[in-house]
C-alpha cells in the first residue's frame, strides 16, 4: 500500500476546487464573496476558503440556487440546518519526481486525438456508457480532453480539471467497457502528463478510496497519495 506523503508548496491541494476557481478557472467562476462555484453545465462544484464564515456560507447558499452543495472538504462552518445528502472518501494522489521524468513512451498502436468542441456529444455519451464522475457538456472547457476512437466511435478519453497554482488534476479518465484491458486508460494518462509537465506543472489526481484497480493503476504509474479527501454534498435549508 502507498505510503502517505507530503509534497513541498502543495497547500494549494488542501483546497483545489476554490484556488481553481479563484486562480486558472477565475474567467468560468460564478462568485458571490468568497463563495465560488462553477457553472451547472461545467461542473456541479463549489467552494469556500478555509475560514468561511456563516455569512459565506449564506453566500454559497445564494450561489448554489437550488442545486445540491457538492464540495470538496467542507470547512467544519457547515449551517446545522443543511442536509448532509452525501459523504464520499477519496484518495489525493500526485506525481512522483520520477513520473515528472519519465521519459515519454513511443507512440502507441492506436491513435490518441486531442477532443474538441465537434466531439461533445460522443464525449458524452462516453461519460454515460463508462461513469467516470461528474461530466458534463461544457466540462472540456476546463483543460485539454484526449481520446481514442474504435471505427469511428470514442472508446476512450482522458482530460484536465482543476488547476489550483502549479497544478493540474488529472480527470474523466474512462474507457467503455467493451474495450478495457488494451492499455488506453494508461496511454492517454501519460500523454496528458506529458503535457501537464511541459508547462511547468505537476498532476494530480481523486479517486474514490473503494476503487482499488485505479489506486493500483495509478501506483504503478507513479502517483503516491498524498492525503485523504471527501466530496461532500449538502442541500442547503
Amino acid at each position: 500500500m502507498t505510503n502517505l506523503i507530503e509534497v513541498a508548496a502543495a497547500s494549494v491541494l488542501d483546497n483545489p476546487i476554490w484556488h481553481s476557481l479563484t486562480g486558472a478557472h477565475r474567467a468560468l467562476a460564478l462568485t458571490d464573496g468568497r463563495a465560488a462555484r462553477y457553472p451547472a453545465d461545467v461542473s456541479p462544484f463549489m467552494a469556500l476558503p478555509a475560514d468561511a464564515t456563516p455569512a459565506e456560507w449564506e453566500q454559497l447558499g445564494r450561489l448554489a440556487d437550488g442545486d445540491p452543495v457538492l464540495i470538496m472538504d467542507a470547512p467544519d462552518s457547515a449551517p446545522s440546518s443543511w442536509t448532509l445528502v452525501r459523504h464520499l472518501p477519496l484518495y489525493q494522489m500526485v506525481a512522483t519526481d520520477a513520473l515528472m521524468a519519465r521519459v515519454p513512451r513511443e507512440d502507441p498502436a492506436f491513435a490518441i486525438e486531442t477532443l474538441g468542441p465537434s466531439a461533445t456529444d460522443d464525449m458524452i455519451e462516453l461519460a454515460r456508457t463508462a461513469r467516470p464522475g461528474p461530466f458534463e457538456r461544457r466540462t472540456p472547457l476546463l483543460g485539454t480532453y484526449l481520446g481514442v476512437r474504435d471505427k469511428g466511435k470514442l472508446i476512450a478519453m482522458a482530460g484536465e480539471r482543476m488547476r489550483p497554482g502549479g497544478w493540474t488534476e488529472v480527470s474523466a479518465v474512462c474507457t467503455d467497457p467493451d474495450h478495457r484491458g488494451r492499455g488506453l486508460a494508461r496511454a492517454l494518462t501519460e500523454r496528458l502528463i506529458d503535457g501537464i509537465v511541459e508547462r511547468g506543472e505537476r498532476p494530480f489526481l481523486h479517486l474514490v478510496t473503494e476503487n482499488e484497480n485505479a489506486l493500483r493503476l495509478y501506483s504503478a504509474m507513479g502517483f503516491v497519495i498524498r492525503r485523504t479527501a471527501a466530496n461532500s454534498t449538502y442541500q442547503p435549508a
